[in-house]
């Protein structure tokens, strides 16, 4: 116990910098609301949420929304705190998104203004207050964490502000009618989305039938919870046991126990963690000796290539679901590796794909209304209809819900021919939307 949790405090220290954005949540702020549900005063309201044609804004002159203006990108993220690697991240995707264009979409600059949130909600609304009225920006993206969409999302639809959620994965924003807006749209992920698929994968492909769930105790870590086991179920599977450990856990050992004890006829665990508990949990696995005893399935970022080369050998056979991986074989994909690492230094992750699209998808609908964006409902049309061609699959929205529809790959951490560790694809799961689980 007393190596484990030595191991663990230094695992803590060295991982405080890293990005817990993949689930869509993380440890939130003392002033952040729950993760997947929106304080009283950010819920939409029926009368809100349900309005189809708001009384339009005063639009631009055309001569001013044309080329002589600035096309203004307002990227709310997080850029100090725990979170500041994801925002950074993110921005990263942009800016090699940016450099691509020359800078320029249909003859309009394209300005890129970031404010930074903190992973805070309250901070989150300030900036965004800040660059819709005072900025004017044409566009609002990014959002780290889902309790700072939840602060704004009645303020976005309200103000009619063109919104490309890029991060944040809370479901209602494009899975419930009485919360989505004709001004939102994602180009990201949506919580669930990856779960159900590795569910299915599980029984289906890696011949499992009795697994382990563990997840943070708290609202998202649950719900992914929930959603990973009734897929689970639905296939033929059975629920051996559910631990929830506290955010922010330090030794994992007890919980590690109640494993043992509860669910000793299994034949995996899925553990859902993020951050510093992601690391400090692999690391752990492997040190309590479950590692060969129950294979791991890694939800969140179990098993994310951001962290392997913090935990080595214990994140060796984790097999994790996403939307995103720097070795899948697809050209578009190659490509955009080899000129990120050649502008970073660094592989791509998700975050840093998220960004990138995001930008291609602004630059795609400019130039389908020429510059122009006097036109609100024009431009959001366009930006309905955009399609191309991305790094994982043709980037399109769903007509429904405005979330992207994506390409969800199983891939398992593997030792690569050099060395060293690296996910690699094992299963692809194409056109996959919000609605399809």
């Amino acid at each position: 116990m007393n190596r484990r949790r030595f191991l663990a405090l230094s695992t803590s220290l060295a991982a405080s910098a890293l990005l817990a954005a993949c689930g869509g949540g993380a440890t939130p702020t003392p002033t952040s609301a729950p993760a997947a549900t929106p304080t009283p005063a950010a819920q939409p309201t029926p009368t809100t949420a349900a309005v189809a044609s708001p009384t339009p804004r005063a639009a631009a002159s055309p001569t001013m929304a044309a080329s002589k203006q600035p096309f203004k990108i307002g990227v709310v993220v997080a850029q100090t705190g725990n979170l500041a690697s994801s925002g950074r991240r993110h921005i990263q995707g942009m800016q090699l998104a940016l450099e691509e264009l020359g800078n320029a979409a249909a003859g309009r600059t394209l300005e890129l203004i970031p404010a930074d949130s903190a992973g805070n909600p309250e901070q989150a609304a300030t900036h965004v207050r800040r660059l819709v009225e005072s900025e004017k920006v044409d566009v609002i993206t990014g959002f780290t964490i889902t309790p700072e969409l939840t602060a704004v999302r009645d303020y976005l639809h309200q103000q009619q502000q063109v919104t490309i959620v890029s991060i944040a994965g809370w479901p209602a924003i494009t899975r419930d009618p009485n919360v989505r807006s004709p001004y939102i749209f994602r180009s990201s992920f949506c919580q669930g989305q990856y779960e159900f698929i590795q569910a299915e994968w599980a029984y289906q492909k890696g011949g499992y039938r009795n697994v382990v769930l563990m997840a943070p105790d708290y609202q998202t870590g649950r719900t992914v919870a929930k959603i990973f086991g009734q897929y689970f179920q639905k296939s033929g599977g059975q629920i051996a046991a559910e631990i929830y450990p506290p955010l922010d856990t330090t030794d994992f050992g007890p919980y590690l126990q109640r494993v043992l004890q509860e669910a000793a006829n299994a034949d995996a665990v899925w553990a859902w963690f993020i951050g510093a508990d992601a690391i400090r949990f692999m690391t752990q696995y492997q040190e309590f000796g479950l590692k060969d005893q129950f294979p791991l399935l890694g939800g969140a970022e179990v098993g994310d290539d951001p962290y392997l080369p913090e935990v080595g050998e214990a994140a060796l056979g984790i097999v994790s679901a996403i939307n995103y991986a720097a070795r899948y074989q697809r050209p578009q994909n190659q490509e955009f590796v080899r000129k990120f690492q050649q502008k970073f230094n660094v592989l791509p992750g998700h975050l840093e794909y998220w960004g990138y699209i995001t930008v291609m998808i602004l630059a795609q609908a400019l130039e389908a209304v020429k510059g122009d964006t006097s036109d609100k409902q024009a431009f959001l049309t366009a930006i309905k209809n955009v399609s191309f061609e991305g790094p994982m699959n043709r980037v399109r929205f769903h007509p429904e819900t405005q979330g992207v529809i994506t390409t969800v790959l199983v891939r398992r951490v593997d030792r690569l021919p050099d060395g060293t560790l690296g996910n690699v694809v094992i299963s692809e799961y194409p056109d996959i939307h919000d609605l399809s689980f």
